[in-house]
Order: structure tokens, then sequence, then C-alpha cells
């Protein structure tokens, strides 16, 4: 078996990871019980650290839109007293209400509701109501198949006296996670092995300078707001806005595209992407050498990289608060999109500061 269908299979087994309580029930669904008989808080049963595969659906207005109807939301049917799980009392009201969601990219579809902002919610119905799939949506100012996340948190609340509200749950959505590199030097030999360590110091190389390059931009911002901050700003306030400017977007600036932040990253982005296909593509001279091993197609790089960007842009927001705010207030170059910086980084997220 080729390494990429081994990628694959792996990646199959992780999208499909659910509870084991769900998996002995013979579903995948997000299983709906409380913590009582009869009454007690309602309680959502489902693998939460895993995410949730969206696929490309269509572009609108040059963002990629992504959707999945997976997992679904349905009852349990029995109860589990050792796992303080109890099926709820026929004519319970159930409904989900939005707690936290990533305002203008992710939203859920249930029946005929669109959720997308916090405190919109909606009824399942009297128990027992009807299996539920929603239609989950992930939408991201990249192109077709750019690695991007999202997520959705709710709670479960009811009409119903005897029954209070759930904890919050939050449900991670994606375009493509990806499962770890796996191969076996046994059946793959040297070519394989070759390729995934060409890939471990590409990602290496690729997040250390995607990460300098959003350092450079988010130092010279925390200067300017620190500045700006002041009672009395300092002389040097203009200067300060202009530096930071220049290294988040330089949007009005006469240079070329390549010198500027989005354009360094793109450059970094493209030839780790070079070199991973030159080691792991299909053999197809000239571009692709015959020493080549043929594990990785171009949209699996594509993804990987991607994933690492994801995972580099979220390391930049824990380390910078406030960084997808700030980044918003900046435009990159029309000849680069011209849109607002924040919506380049996908995968920045909110911080307390915002």
């Amino acid at each position: 078996m080729k390494q990429k269908t081994a990628v694959f299979v792996a990646l199959g087994t992780l999208l499909a990871m659910s509870p084991l309580r769900a998996m002995a029930h013979g579903s995948f669904d997000i299983l709906i019980s409380s913590t009582a008989s009869g009454g007690g808080a309602l309680k959502a049963e489902y693998d939460f650290a895993g995410v949730s595969r969206v696929d490309y659906t269509t572009t609108l207005g040059g963002n990629a839109i992504y959707t999945g109807i997976e997992p679904a939301f349905d009852l349990l049917a029995a109860d589990e007293p050792l796992e303080s799980s109890y099926v709820l009392t026929a004519g319970t009201e159930v409904s989900l209400q939005i707690t936290g969601i990533d305002a203008g990219k992710t939203s859920v579809k249930i029946d005929t509701t669109v959720l997308s902002a916090v405190g919109n919610s909606v009824s399942f119905g009297t128990v027992p109501f009807a299996h539920t799939h929603p239609q989950l949506q992930l939408q991201l100012a990249l192109p077709e198949g750019e690695f991007g996340e999202g997520s959705i948190s709710f709670k479960l609340t009811s009409t119903t006296p005897a029954y209070s509200e759930s904890e919050i749950y939050t449900l991670k959505i994606s375009n493509g996670p990806l499962a770890h590199f796996d191969y076996d030097p046994g059946t793959y030999a040297s070519k394989s092995v070759a390729c995934q360590q060409l890939v471990g110091a590409q990602v290496s190389s690729f997040t250390k300078k995607r990460f300098t390059y959003l350092r450079a931009c988010l130092d010279k911002v925390q200067v300017y707001a620190a500045k700006a901050a002041l009672t009395t700003p300092p002389a040097t306030l203009t200067a300060a806005q202009k530096a930071a400017e220049k290294a988040c977007a330089d949007a009005s600036g006469t240079g070329p595209d390549a010198k500027t932040m989005l354009g360094k990253i793109a450059a970094a982005q493209a030839a780790a992407f070079t070199a991973i296909k030159k080691k792991c593509g299909t053999p197809n001279p000239p571009t692709v050498p015959a020493t080549a091993s043929g594990d990785l197609a171009d949209d699996d790089i594509t993804q990987l990289l991607g994933l690492a960007a994801c995972r580099t842009d979220e390391l930049a927001a824990g380390t910078y608060g406030g960084a997808r705010e700030h980044f918003a207030t900046y435009t990159a170059r029309a000849s680069q999109g011209g849109n607002a910086l924040d919506t380049y980084f996908p995968c920045l997220f909110a911080t307390a500061s915002e």
C-alpha cells in the first residue's frame, strides 16, 4: 500500500473518531441525555477533542465555502448509570443555543434555522425528536483548498422545568485536518523515508519563517499601540504608526509585493511546496525527479503546509494578545486582494482583549 493511501486511511480514522459510548451504540452522533433520571442537567456526549471535516462547496465573493453534515444530533437510547447519562423523559423540549462562534467564518444550520451569532438558538422539538443532521459551514477568504479551521460553541437548554441547561461544548470544524505522516520503512523503502525527513525539515523551516514574519509585524504594532495608549502620545507616534503599517501591510508602498509580509509568507510556502513535491511527489520529469517517492499529491502538500500555517498563526495569537484585532485594522495591497489583513490568517483566534 502506498504511503498516500496510508495517510488517508489514518485521516479517515481520525475524522471518524467519536466517544466510546457513541461507538458502542453504533453511532458517531452527538448523543443528548441528562445527568439524572427524569431530570438533572442536559448533556451532549461526543469526542469534542476531535475535528469535524467540511468539504468545498463553492466560491462566493472571493470566499471559499465548505460544508458538512456530521456529526448529527440524536437521543441516548438507554440509561448508562455508570456514566451518569440518562434517557430524557418523553415530552421534554430541547434547544441548542450558540455561546461562541467565529463570526463571519462559521455557522450552523439546523432544519431551516441558520445560527451565526452568539445567542442564536433553535429547538430540536420534544422527545422523541428525529435524528438531526446540521449543516456546518466554514467560510475562508482564501483560495479553494487552503487549510482553515473554525469553531462553534453551544449549550443545550430546555423549557421543561425538570431539566437545567448543559455545560458549554465546542465543536471544531476544518476543511482538511490531516493525520500525522505515517510510514513503514520496511514497506516503503528509502524514498519514502527521505520524503518523511524532507517534510519534517520543510515544515520546520516554513513555520519558523512564517512566525518570524508575523512577529516582525506584531512587534511594531505593539510599540505603536503602547505609545497610542499614553495620555499624552509622544512625538514619535506617527513614526511608530507608519512603521507598523509598513511591517504589516505596506499597502501604499511602491516596492515589490514580494517585500511585504504577505509576499514573504507566500514565497516561503511556495518554496516549501516545491521542495516537498520534488522529494515526495509522483515522478514526472523534469518537474519531479525520478527519485521522488510518489507519496504525496499536490493537494496533500497544500493541506499539510496549511495545517502548519494554521498552528503557527494560533501560536502568534497566543503570544501577542489582540493579534487578530490589530490585523483587522490593516489592509493588504490591491494587488494582494485588498482585504483586511486578518482575513488572510483565518487561524488567528480572538483573545480576551478582543
